[in-house]
């Protein structure tokens, strides 16, 4: 049977936090969409990438 896990537990559960090494804040992972138009077929086309962001590079990607 499986561990019987609280709120407080989930809560608490820091193994997946990444801290970045210049300004020691948390590392949060973003998914930016950036939307192109293409010309042949004459339609919307979203392109999406995951970026990680923290205090010291927020401002240059997020801008």
């Amino acid at each position: 049977m499986a561990k019987r896990q609280s709120f407080a537990d989930k809560a608490n559960k820091k193994a997946h936090l990444k801290i970045c090494p210049i300004c020691n804040s948390a590392i949060d992972c973003v998914r930016m969409v950036d939307p192109a138009y293409s010309s042949d077929k004459k339609s919307w086309k979203f392109k999406d990438k995951i970026v990680e962001i923290c205090k010291c590079n927020e401002k240059a990607i997020l801008g």
